[in-house]
Order: C-alpha cells, then sequence, then structure tokens
C-alpha cells in the first residue's frame, strides 16, 4: 500500500484547512498555469544574470517556489500517488478493434472513431459491472488499453467475456430453403446471391442440457434487417429470456421484414455477434411489432449480461492482444521489493556522498532530497501512477543524479589544487562544469523521451519516471546546490573543502591500448551476434513471441514443490511447450513462473489446481500476463523503431554541438554497447522481453554520457593545449577518469540493490544494465575516443587549430 495520511477529521483546524487550500490550488488549471509563468520568469533571470547575488535570491526564491508547488501537489498524499496494477493489483487488457463487414462482405477498415466509439461503450459496460475508477486511453488507430486497478484475477475473467463481446445484434432473414442449401452454399458447390452462410448453435432437441448445443450451417440474407442501434430497451427476465423494445425506426423494419410473411411460413435469425442464436418461424397472421424476445440462453447470469451488453453494442468485434491480470499477493510482494530496493539505493548513495565528499556531499545529498520530492511532485501533479518498471527508474535516476554532483566536484577539487579560492572554485566549477552536465543530461532525455514516444505497457512507466527524473536531478545538481553553497560562502561557513581522493591523477596511455581494446571489442560482437544466430526465437520473451507467463506468489509457504510441478505440466497435451521457472528473492521468497502458449494457459490453471490442493487451502490465486504474437512482432518493430530514433537523434546533437566525427565515434560506440549488453544477457541464459528495451535506452543514454563529458574535456583540452591530438585525448581521458569512475560506482550500487531486492522482472532488467554500465564505461574509455583519433587520421583534420580559432572568435565577439 502507498502511505496515507490521516482523515482531515483527524486533524488540527489549522491544518485541514491548509491542506484543503494547497489542494483546491492545485486543482485549479488556470492557477497553475499563472505559477508555472511565474517560475518560468524566475528561471530565465536566473540564467540571465551575471550578478552572483542577485543569481543567488533568485534561485533561493526559485526554490522555495519549486518545493512549495510540489509539496501542493502532494497533498493529500493518499489522493495524489497512485499505484499501477503491478503495485495494487488489478488487470489490463489491451483490445485491438478488427475491421467490420459491408453487406458485400468486404472488409471495411478501422478508424479513429470506431475506436473511439469502442473505448465509450467499454466504459459504460465496466461502469455498469461495477467497476471502480477503470483507466482507458487509445493506443494508436484500432488498439486501447482498460487498466482496473483492485480488480481480483476470479472476477477478471467474468469481466473480459463481457469485454470481449461485440454484443452486435442483427435480425436477418432466413432462406426459404435454408434447410437444403446452407450445406452446399458452405461446401462451394452451390452460390446463392444475396445470401451467406452462418453459424447457428442450438440444442439438439426441446429440453435438452447446454451441453448437448451442437452447430450446424444456416443460410440468411446478407442484407441486415434490423441492427442494434434500432434497440430502445433490452431486459434480462426469468427463464433465460430477454425482452427487446425497438424504437420506432426498427418497427418499421420489422413490419417490413415479417409483413411477407404473414402469407407464408417464414423465419427470421437473430444473430449475435456473427452466430446465429435463434432462428424462430413468423406463424402470425399480423406483422409483428417493436417488441420481442430472445429465448434459449441457460448459462447463469448470461441473459442479464445480454441484456446489458445490447443496450452498449459495438459495431466491430474485438481482440485481444495483451493481458495483464495480478494477484493482490504479488503486487504486495512488489511494493515490498520496490521499497526495500529503494532503502537500500538511496543508503548506498547517501553514505558514499556523505564519506567521500564530506559537507559538499551534504549539500549533494541534500539537493538529492529536492530532488526526490520533485519527482514525486510532478508525478502526482500529472497523474501519474506508480508501476514497477517507474520505481526502477526512480532507483536509477538517483544513481544517475549523483553524476552531476560527482563532475561539479571534480571541477571543484581541480580548481581548489591550483590554488583558488572558495569562491571563485566554486564558480569556475559550475561555469566549467555546466555544459557537460546540460549535453550529457540532454542525450539521456533524448532516449528517455523516445522511449517515452514508443513505449506501451509498463515500459512507459519507466519513461515517464526517468523523463521526470533526469529534469528535476539537473534542476537540483545545476541550481540548488549551487544556492546553498552561495549561501555558505556569504556566511562565512566554509573556508575549505576537505575530499576523500581514492583515484589519484594518472598518466595513462589509454589510446595506445586501442588495438588490444579493438581485439576485445570484435571477439565480443561476434560473440553477442553469435549467440542470437545459434537461439534465434528462444532468445526472445513473450512480450516479442506472444504467449502467457502463470507467475504463483508461493512466498515462504511449501507449496507447489518445482519438480512435481514440472512433472504434472509435462504430462499435458498443449499447443506448445511450456517452461515452468522458480525464482528466488530475499525479500518475497519463492515465485513460481511458467511460460506457455495463451491458448494452454487456462489448461494448465486447472490442472494445477486439481493437482496441488494447496493453491485453493493457501489462496495462492496466480497472476497472468500475456501476449498476443501480433502485438509481439509490433512490440519488437516499435522497439527496433525507438532504439534508430535515438540514436539518429543524438548523433546529430552530438555532432551540432562537437563535430561529425564525434558524433560518428559515439555512435558506433553505441552501438557496441548495445549489441554485447543484449547478447551477453541472453548468453547468460535470459531472454530479452519488452523492459530490456527501456534497458537497452537506459544504456544508450548513459553510455553517451560518459562519452560526452570525455568529449567535453577534450574540446576543452584542445582550445589551451599544445600537444598531439593523441596526447590531449590521453589527457582528457585520465582527468575524467575518476569522474567515470565514481559516478558508475554510484549508479552501479542503486542498480544492483535492484538486481538483489527487485525480483525476477527488475532482476532482468537490472542484468542488463549492470553490464550495460560496464560495457559503456569500457567503451567511453577505450572505443569512442580511438574512433575519434582513427577518424581524424584518415581525414587529416586538426581539430586543435579549428577549436582555438572558434574560441578565440567567441572571445572577440564577448
Amino acid at each position: 500500500m502507498l502511505p496515507q495520511l490521516q482523515t482531515l477529521a483527524a486533524m488540527p483546524a489549522w491544518l485541514s484547512n491548509t491542506i484543503s487550500w494547497l489542494e483546491n490550488f492545485t486543482a485549479n488549471p488556470l492557477l497553475l498555469f499563472c505559477y508555472g509563468m511565474i517560475l518560468l520568469v524566475l528561471f530565465g533571470w536566473y540564467f540571465a544574470t551575471e550578478s552572483e547575488k542577485r543569481k543567488r535570491d533568485v534561485g533561493t526564491v526559485l526554490l522555495v517556489a519549486v518545493g512549495m508547488l510540489c509539496a501542493m501537489a502532494l497533498t493529500p498524499l493518499d489522493k495524489k500517488l497512485k499505484g499501477a496494477i503491478d503495485i495494487v493489483g488489478g488487470s489490463s487488457f489491451t483490445m485491438r478493434v478488427q475491421p467490420r463487414e459491408d453487406e458485400e462482405g468486404k472488409k471495411v477498415a478501422v478508424t479513429v472513431q470506431d475506436t473511439d466509439n469502442a473505448i465509450t461503450i467499454i466504459e459504460k459496460r465496466l461502469n455498469a459491472s461495477g467497476v471502480a475508477e477503470p483507466v482507458i486511453f487509445r493506443q494508436g488507430v484500432d488498439r486501447f488499453v482498460v487498466q482496473m486497478p483492485g480488480i481480483k484475477p476470479e472476477d477478471a475473467a467474468k469481466i473480459k467475456d463481457t469485454l470481449g463481446k461485440a454484443a452486435k445484434l442483427e435480425l436477418r432473414e432466413v432462406h426459404p430453403q435454408s434447410s437444403q442449401l446452407a450445406e452446399q452454399v458452405a461446401k462451394g458447390e452451390h452460390i446463392e446471391p444475396g445470401y451467406k452462410v452462418f453459424s447457428y448453435k442450438h440444442a439438439v432437441a426441446e429440453g435438452t442440457p447446454e451441453e448437448s448445443e451442437i452447430s450446424t450451417n444456416i443460410l440468411l440474407n446478407r442484407r441486415v434487417a434490423i441492427e442494434g442501434r434500432d434497440i430502445v430497451a433490452a431486459f434480462p427476465q426469468m427463464g433465460g429470456v430477454v425482452s427487446i423494445t425497438l424504437n420506432s425506426k426498427g418497427e418499421d423494419k420489422m413490419i417490413a421484414l415479417t409483413t411477407p410473411m404473414t402469407s407464408r411460413r417464414g423465419s427470421i435469425a437473430i444473430v449475435l455477434d456473427g452466430t446465429c442464436i435463434s432462428a424462430p418461424v413468423v406463424n402470425s397472421e399480423q406483422p409483428l411489432g417493436k417488441n420481442f424476445v430472445i429465448e434459449g440462453l441457460n448459462a447463469k447470469d448470461e441473459a442479464t449480461q445480454l441484456a446489458q451488453n445490447l443496450m452498449n453494442p459495438i459495431n466491430n468485434p474485438l481482440a485481444f492482444d495483451e493481458e495483464r491480470i495480478v494477484a493482490p499477493t504479488l503486487g504486495a510482494n512488489v511494493v515490498r521489493q520496490g521499497i526495500t530496493a529503494g532503502i537500500f539505493a538511496l543508503l548506498a548513495t547517501f553514505v558514499f556522498i556523505l564519506v567521500y565528499y564530506r559537507f559538499a556531499g551534504l549539500v549533494a545529498l541534500i539537493g538529492l532530497i529536492i530532488n526526490t520530492v520533485m519527482l514525486f511532485g510532478i508525478m502526482a501533479m500529472f497523474g501519474f501512477a506508480f508501476s514497477l518498471p517507474g520505481i526502477a527508474g526512480i532507483i536509477l535516476t538517483i544513481g544517475m543524479a549523483v553524476d552531476a554532483n560527482v563532475l561539479i566536484y571534480e571541477r571543484l577539487r581541480e580548481e581548489m589544487e591550483a590554488g583558488k579560492s572558495v569562491k571563485n572554485a566554486l564558480q569556475l566549477a559550475y561555469e566549467k562544469a555546466f555544459t557537460a552536465i546540460f549535453d550529457s543530461n540532454f542525450t539521456s532525455l533524448i532516449t528517455a523521451l523516445v522511449l517515452f514516444w514508443r513505449a506501451t505497457g509498463t515500459v512507459k512507466g519507466f519513461a515517464i519516471t526517468l523523463t521526470i527524473g533526469l529534469v528535476s536531478s539537473l534542476f537540483a545538481s545545476i541550481l540548488v546546490t549551487r544556492v546553498l553553497f552561495r549561501w555558505c560562502v556569504d556566511m562565512n561557513a566554509i573556508k575549505k573543502f576537505t575530499f576523500l581522493n581514492l583515484i589519484k591523477s594518472a598518466n595513462f596511455d589509454f589510446l595506445g591500448k586501442s588495438k588490444i581494446a579493438a581485439l576485445v571489442s570484435s571477439i565480443l560482437v561476434a560473440a553477442s551476434i553469435g549467440v542470437y544466430a545459434i537461439k534465434g526465437e528462444k532468445s526472445l520473451g513473450i512480450d516479442f513471441t506472444g504467449g502467457t507467463i502463470i507467475s504463483y506468489a508461493i512466498g515462504d509457504k511449501a507449496a507447489l514443490p518445482f519438480t512435481e510441478v514440472e512433472k504434472t505440466i509435462n504430462g499435458l497435451t498443449l499447443q506448445k511447450a511450456a517452461f515452468p521457472q522458480e525464482e528466488k528473492n530475499l525479500v518475497t521468497g519463492r515465485l513460481l513462473t511458467i511460460r506457455c502458449d495463451a491458448k494452454d494457459a487456462p489448461i494448465i490453471e486447472s490442472k494445477l489446481s486439481e493437482t496441488f490442493p494447496d493453491i485453493k487451502t493457501m489462496n495462492l490465486t496466480p497472476s497472468r500476463d500475456g501476449v498476443s504474437s501480433l502485438l509481439g512482432k509490433e512490440f519488437m518493430q516499435d522497439s527496433a523503431v525507438a532504439l534508430v530514433i535515438g540514436m539518429v537523434l543524438i548523433f546529430f546533437y552530438v555532432s551540432f554541438r562537437y563535430r561529425l566525427s564525434f558524433a560518428v565515434g559515439a555512435i558506433i560506440a553505441l552501438f557496441h554497447d548495445v549489441i554485447i549488453s543484449c547478447g551477453l544477457v541472453v548468453l547468460l541464459g535470459n531472454q530479452l522481453s519488452l523492459i530490456h528495451i527501456g534497458a537497452i535506452l537506459t544504456i544508450a543514454g548513459y553510455s553517451i554520457n560518459d562519452t560526452v563529458i570525455i568529449f567535453d574535456r577534450i574540446r576543452e583540452n584542445l582550445r589551451y593545449s599544445s600537444g598531439t591530438l593523441k596526447d590531449i585525448m590521453n589527457e582528457a581521458i585520465n582527468a575524467t577518469l575518476s569522474r567515470t569512475i565514481l559516478t558508475s560506482g554510484a549508479t552501479l550500487f542503486a542498480v544492483l540493490s535492484l538486481y538483489v531486492f527487485g525480483g525476477p522482472a527488475m532482476r532482468d532488467f537490472s542484468l542488463m544494465i549492470i553490464i550495460g554500465i560496464i560495457v559503456g564505461t569500457y567503451s567511453s574509455i577505450f572505443v569512442a575516443s580511438a574512433l575519434v583519433l582513427w577518424w581524424s587520421k584518415v581525414t587529416g583534420a586538426d581539430y586543435r587549430e579549428a577549436e582555438q580559432t572558434e574560441a578565440a572568435h567567441v572571445e572577440v565577439v564577448g
């Protein structure tokens, strides 16, 4: 459960009044807009002014104003922080609107209006079923997602059945010779213009049980005589009967349909969702009017559900492309895993900063706290729900937020060692670190925004928190800590800075090892590509191939022994082979997962319930995560597009900010990192899933972050150094080495907490991030700069002369 505040009734009057005022303020769009415009003006003032005192004062106002806004957005906490279904439990369905047929049997393309109509009807059905606060949103032209937090797994099947029925009611004329011609038309032996064969489900004889129902063919008129839109009311009655009332147009159509039948024995077919459910004979001497009944509905509540659906018909059939059902026990485990991982990540980060940077670390710690408040406040302000990948994004953001602080403090160390005063050293450290911080965060932001744009489902939650986290960490590291330091200097609270210096300055010839690095990289890339060629589809998870994962959160209970479960599943006749797997977590105990074909999931669940009574006695309700093969292919295509778009945008940005050769080196290094990271993950026995796409783009952002900081130092050295390009690059890599190792280590601490405490899904994600950080750090040092050096030799470009000319031009203009 998310944290909750006391009710207003239990609070002091002044506090309840304050909270009510804050809640009303944040709920008023006009007030929020005006507040935001004031903040925007203050931001512009802060960056435009050159006076350090004015910058301090404006920054202080900004800090207080942003902090108040985020605090207001979080009030009251229990109403503003919402959990997604993987946190609170519930169900989620991704539904696809399929093309309908016209009177000539041709497919009619799905439009946005068709999908919006389906969304409206589904919302009405859910409200009629008593589902509280469903979340429905469209994805593309023909898909929409239905999320129902808090729905129990046992109720999800009924709701799925209700959602899946288009409830498209049609009345059609039965061909007078249907009994003789239907089978011939169905077999293609005869063509009857204007008529079409439908499936007709009916009992063998009157009074037979539902199990004796058979399906035959019936020949019906292609033209629909009466549609669902002609229905005014539908009421369930006793005995499996639904009473139908038509509107005036429907009554006219019914009269026109049955008038010719008064002189002969004619039949009307009642077709529901493409299947004939009744074909009564009209024996009346008078045409039928606006009232009639549908009989023969034997299943429990079938008449009630049909009546509800008929009042909300959908013109197009629907298909389920993705299904997620999360049991409350699994959701509770997710919360414990997320909280535990978050606490350890925070503690590891805080201890590192305080021990290594002493007083400056305390200032950075305050900045991280404000960063966290901003992140939660913005999430609450825009109504984003927290999911497990979202929690992972927060933890990763905390680790990456240390990067800017380390970069500033390492610059501060250099300025202090050069004999600068505390005041001047601080000012120069922030000024020199700004471009590297901005460029590295902006390139990471590019990948986060691309991920948000192209992502779906749980990955979107990760993209949201990562995007917000990058923005808030940029604000906290550049503005908040600088304002705090400035107040400390003006109040004479800082005389000097004391830092640990475990990574001493060196003069290692990194680029001299470029041939060895090229050999190592070639071997790793070849091995990574080779593992895909060998494993093929087995290297991909259900997100890309389609299928279902059934999960049992067993905890510390002695139930469902793995070997017995595996034996039971192997004894079943299934569409495809099923693969059970057991995971163990330090926080939540055992988790049993079974990967199988979507059609086999009900069979496996039923057999396990029958074989292992503990499932019912211990209330081990399974969770289910299913994806259709069609959606899996689209996920793969969208993921590839997201990766390419992210790479292209990074290429253009680095080209714009630096040089073409730098961009080429950065992009090749990124592809190098992505290929090796994915290959090593699969080589270790894991399957690539949708969450790994988030990890891949995060790796790309983190790797380019490292690379850009080295490039920024290379560009600075080119303007003031007189050595060879190789020496200048080596000097830049050595100068930023401590920052590279420290930030990689801090982020690794945060991600390791995810790996140890975050559960199976987060373990896969964090494993790729861990590999990506190591490979990305290696490529930033040994690959990217070596490629730039190689390019300069091939093209004969003189970067030093170009940079010095540009720097001189900037000074003259300034």
